[in-house]
């Protein structure tokens, strides 16, 4: 016990420590959920009867997917479940690139926040929406709606979330917009840039999208990609 130097083993044992915990972080900040955006190519289109109006309306989608990464890709950064996700979705002018909306995104994949009598729930409106991802797993994430009934065609885009669900005409009478949030306009011009940001488990994610509207027609609306993201 005399011949041992309790500096040195205690510097030592600090730095095997700091070491080990340094390695476990890097290990655990490289094992990340592998998220890719894809357009979803099958926009949910419908039409209602609602006080005696006929509307009509279009939803364009993102699909995230967490993909399975390659076996030599996975024996390194592994497969991860995204966790507990959350995203927003910013729109900005297509030539100056500044903001014009941002809303804390929706994930289309999970339940309506509607109540058993068909009315908003306002205990889901107000909780922000997040997502789990299996890996080999996707989840769609709501970006925008356009509109029509029979008296009159809204040339504007709107934003799309849980809040959304508060202007229907039944509810919101006498507002004879569809699931449009005026809080939520992003305007009538012919494109826009959209930045979509998933945040997980401390990764950020990133993807950016056109979102086209050449006409006044609710059905022309598309989402197109970008062969390099500047979000």
């Amino acid at each position: 016990m005399k011949d041992i130097n309790w500096v040195e083993l205690v510097i030592g044992g600090t730095i095997g420590f700091l070491i080990a915990l340094l390695t476990s972080a890097i290990y655990e900040w490289v094992r990340k959920p592998n998220l890719i955006f894809k357009i979803d190519e099958n926009p949910n289109e419908g039409q209602r009867r609602i006080k005696n109006l006929d509307y009509k309306w279009k939803f364009l989608n993102i699909i995230v997917e967490n993909k399975v990464r390659p076996w030599w890709q996975s024996w390194i950064l592994g497969n991860v479940p995204a966790e507990n996700a959350r995203a927003w979705i910013s729109f900005h002018d297509y030539d100056s690139n500044a903001e014009v909306q941002k809303v804390s995104a929706r994930w289309a994949s999970t339940e309506q926040p509607i109540n058993g009598f068909g009315s908003p729930d306002w205990s889901s409106i107000l909780v922000t929406s997040r997502e789990s991802i299996p890996v080999g797993e996707s989840a769609s994430l709501a970006v925008s709606i356009k509109t029509e009934n029979t008296n009159k065609s809204d040339e504007n885009i709107y934003a799309f979330n849980n809040e959304s669900y508060m202007f229907y005409p039944e509810y919101k009478s006498p507002y004879d917009t569809l699931w449009s949030n005026p809080d939520f306009l992003v305007g009538d011009d012919k494109k826009y840039k959209v930045c979509i940001k998933v945040l997980s488990q401390g990764h950020e994610y990133k993807e950016e999208f056109i979102l086209s509207n050449p006409t006044k027609s609710y059905k022309t609306i598309k989402l197109l990609k970008v062969k390099e993201s500047s979000c």
